[in-house]
């Protein structure tokens, strides 16, 4: 990217990485990790015109629990994603992904209840930079 005279890199962590919820710390602790890593490297490369950006995606219809293999099956109707929210689509997820790399934005998230989460009220947030 150096070379070409920059590009984007976009890193998809998950809402989990914001949350603290019993039996996903091994989860969680790596989706932060990613996101503490995007960030940094977006200020390394910034110089590079490389954009590094991170992506908090919420729930998202996948097969991923389906082709995950495991000592014990699940039975299906647990396997079904749940929470306080429905979940996305794969194609809801990566619309809002495309469309923060193309505004810019360091952190990427599908919900502004996500960003709440972080932030507060979004009228009050400002640009950490």
């Amino acid at each position: 990217m150096k070379r070409q005279g920059g590009g984007a890199i976009v890193n998809v962590s998950s809402a989990v990485a914001l949350m603290t919820l019993p039996n996903n710390a091994p989860y969680a602790s790596i989706k932060r990790a990613l996101a503490v890593m995007s960030l940094t490297a977006r200020e390394e490369l910034k110089q590079s015109n490389i954009a590094v950006s991170v992506a908090y995606p919420y729930i998202t219809l996948t097969n991923f629990e389906r082709n995950t293999i495991r000592a014990v099956p699940v039975p299906e109707s647990e396997i079904e994603p749940h929470g306080p929210y429905p979940p996305d689509t794969a194609e809801y997820t990566a619309e809002k992904i495309v469309e923060g790399m193309e505004r810019g934005e360091a952190e990427i998230f599908t919900h502004d209840w996500l960003k709440q989460r972080v932030y507060g009220n979004p009228d009050e947030m400002t640009e950490l930079t």
